[in-house]
């Protein structure tokens, strides 16, 4: 659940519309350029016995490093639409840190992950200020569906 909990928070995964072109939102890429990182998590979890009760999965910054043995990740999205997400343990050892593309269309976020295996992850997002909200739907129970609820919120500490 930690590595699914590692690649969902990393926002970070670039795709195509479905005319195969990539859509450019300047703007977006502009805002979104720099350093980023996270604030609070909420994933609703898609009951694997189809039961009504769902499963929710929660952390906000001042329970973070307590509750997943980690830093706050790290997301930076470069102009060149290369983005990635440095994950540290609690020594601020590097554990994690996946890559690839990302780009925007509209109000959403699309990025595609090359590293360390491919995944594709579109993001409807909003920015406010210096934080951003991401929603997608992933599998984040690894049940082969991607019909988990994310919601994250990431705060900008740095512009590229």
């Amino acid at each position: 659940m930690k590595r699914i909990f590692i690649s969902l928070i990393s926002v970070a995964t670039v795709a195509c519309n479905e005319a195969g072109e990539k859509q450019v939102n300047r703007s977006a890429y502009q805002t979104l350029a720099g350093e980023w990182n996270n604030l609070f998590i909420r994933v609703e979890i898609n009951s694997k016995n189809n039961s009504d009760s769902n499963e929710i999965f929660e952390v906000d910054r001042p329970k973070w490093e307590e509750k997943l043995k980690i830093k706050p990740i790290r997301s930076f999205f470069r102009a060149d639409s290369i983005w990635n997400s440095a994950h540290y343990n609690l020594k601020d050892s590097l554990v994690y840190d996946p890559s690839g593309k990302w780009w925007v269309a509209g109000d959403k976020l699309t990025m595609l992950q090359q590293l360390p295996s491919p995944d594709t992850t579109v993001y409807t997002f909003s920015i406010k200020n210096d934080t951003a909200s991401f929603e997608c739907t992933v599998d984040w129970d690894m049940d082969g569906k991607k019909d988990d609820k994310y919601f994250g919120r990431q705060v900008k500490v740095k512009r590229q």
